[in-house]
């Protein structure tokens, strides 16, 4: 299997941003694609909602939302986990690379949103 074709995508500042796409277009089946793309979206949208929670969760001093937004991370991880282990088993270094990425991704949105 070919590794992942990246397209190169920059923000306003130069900075890499996530580009999420199917490691091996060509030659790999359309559902096999299609379900992999599904699980990167999945595992970014858990993990910038976790975040966003996180933070909500520190400037929160009412007890009952700051339960609230303790489950909503619970199930944000527990959603990022099943679709990560997914991911690994169908191209763990796709899924090295697309993490590698995620983690660039949410310091240039937290930076820009704790500035």
């Amino acid at each position: 299997m070919k590794k992942g074709l990246k397209d190169i995508i920059l923000d306003d500042q130069g900075e890499k941003i996530i580009s999420i796409t199917p490691i091996d277009s060509e030659g790999a089946d359309e559902n096999v694609r299609n379900n992999f793309l599904e699980l990167q979206l999945v595992m970014a949208t858990s993990s910038i909602n976790h975040e966003y929670a996180r933070m909500e969760f520190e400037d929160t001093q009412s007890l009952e939302r700051k339960e609230e937004l303790l489950e909503y991370m619970h199930d944000c991880r527990e959603e990022y986990f099943k679709a990560r282990e997914n991911l690994e088993r169908i191209n763990p270094h796709a899924l090295k690379d697309f993490e590698e990425d995620l983690i660039r991704q949410k310091r240039v949105i937290l930076s820009q949103y704790n500035a």
